[in-house]
């Protein structure tokens, strides 16, 4: 019986076409191929992996570590600056947020054009409708030329003259304001067929806030001779005050007026009266005369120059009185 072992190895034929054998290089990893007609080199050698009982452990393969090859640099015509990161919105909260800004901001710009708009009209209004500057500013107090005080009413006239005028001697004086701006006098004369009364009031106006113009003294004077004329040219409602017939008074002091009045009551009661006005002063004089009764005639035209004279040298007495010099 035949030894087992490997099988004989048969002679090379060199007359056997093909090509020529050439035993293999040895590999130095893994397993290596055995020529099964090779006998072991070493007797001690160990045996082969297959001939160990309990079967055969796989030699793993040694990891081979890849180096890759670095990136090859864009030549430098073709670079291209970096472009910076944009910052990643969410497309709902960002765009509801830039309609929220852009919305605030055409508020804003509509608001400040209105409120620019509103001043400039404002600015134009006010410069278009203030007043102009006032030539004549409100004064408080007397002017140059105005009075303060006036002289006594029932020291003006002399004896004669009220004689005179009256058509006998009067009465003595009767005052019921003197001092100051004001006083006046009443004078009478009661004898038939002569009854008549005579009235003198002089009376220096101040600044007042109720005079037109700049309100000052000779202002609140102007407007009192005025508003005189015009009551007696119409008197009020419901008094017994007729109209006046208005004529001129021979031009005494800054302007001037003659009234006649004629009263039917009983008796006929004639009243003639000048109005005189200087600077801030009014002198106010009247005669009063009765018809019927056994009074009476009474002549309107001496009366009127009776009243007269009296205006005149009241006006004479208030000139007199030291004025405002500054």
């Amino acid at each position: 019986m035949t030894e087992q072992g490997y099988p004989p190895r048969q002679p090379d034929r060199s007359g056997r076409p093909g090509r020529t054998r050439v035993p293999p290089e040895p590999r130095t990893n893994g397993w290596q191929m055995l020529d099964a007609f090779d006998g072991p080199a070493d007797p001690e050698a160990e045996s082969p992996p297959w001939a160990i009982p309990g079967g055969i452990e796989p030699i793993k393969p040694a990891r081979r570590t890849t180096r890759s090859a670095p990136p090859p640099e864009p030549p430098q015509e073709d670079i291209v600056p970096e472009q910076p990161a944009r910052s990643v919105r969410r497309p709902g909260r960002s765009r509801a947020a830039a309609t929220r800004r852009r919305r605030s901001r055409r508020r804003l710009l509509t608001w400040g054009v209105v409120a620019i708009v509103v001043v400039v009209l404002a600015g134009v209004s006010y410069f278009i409708s203030r007043p102009g500057p006032q030539l004549h500013p409100y004064v408080t107090a007397l002017q140059k030329g105005e009075y303060g005080s006036v002289p006594d009413a029932c020291a003006i006239l002399s004896t004669a003259a009220l004689t005179e005028f009256l058509g006998g001697k009067p009465s003595n004086g009767v005052q019921s304001a003197a001092g100051g701006g004001k006083s006046d006098c009443t004078y009478q004369f009661d004898a038939k067929p002569t009854f008549r009364v005579l009235e003198l009031t002089i009376t220096a106006y101040l600044p007042s806030l109720i005079a037109p113009g700049n309100g000052s003294a000779t202002s609140y004077a102007i407007y009192t001779f005025g508003q005189t004329k015009a009551e007696l040219v119409q008197p009020p409602k419901h008094t017994p005050e007729p109209p006046a017939k208005i004529s001129p008074a021979g031009g005494i002091g800054n302007e001037s007026f003659g009234a006649l009045q004629v009263y039917h009551v009983g008796s006929v009661q004639d009243r003639i009266s000048v109005l005189a006005r200087w600077h801030n002063v009014l002198i106010d004089a009247s005669i009063w005369a009765t018809v019927g009764s056994g009074f009476g005639p009474v002549s309107i035209p001496q009366l009127e120059s009776y009243v007269q004279q009296v205006t005149r040298t009241t006006l004479k007495a208030v000139k007199a009185e030291r004025p405002v010099t500054s």
